[in-house]
């Protein structure tokens, strides 16, 4: 595998990490004000219709996670060394559980939401 690709690889990973967790903030707060009881029409039908918009931010940058991390795991693995290989596995493990159901808890927030 040529460095380049794994480095813009990476990059992508984590740039669509932090938009998925970006748009699912955004939406939350969005959904905090829109529950304001001074909103006009208006102001309301922007609010849900920029949801709306997060929605498929959120939904689109969830995909290429998958995908980019699905390149990782399948197509270049690199280890420091014999005895960080298990520390390290240990710890994607770790890591993974967590994002990971930060990612299903997050998401099911997101489709309520959008609803």
């Amino acid at each position: 595998m040529k460095p380049w690709l794994i480095l813009i690889n990476d990059f992508a990973h984590d740039l669509f990490t932090g938009l998925w967790f970006g748009g699912f903030l955004t939406m939350f707060v969005l959904r905090q004000r829109a529950a304001d009881p001074a909103l006009d029409a208006g102001q309301l039908a922007l609010m849900n219709e920029l949801i709306g918009v997060f929605v498929w931010v959120t939904a689109i940058s969830l995909g290429c996670i998958i995908l980019t991390g699905l390149f990782r795991f399948f197509y270049y693995r690199s280890w420091d060394g014999a005895g960080m290989k298990d520390v390290k596995k240990r710890l994607l493990i770790i890591k993974h559980a967590v994002l990971g159901s930060s990612f299903l808890i997050g998401t099911g927030f997101v489709v309520a939401w959008s609803l």
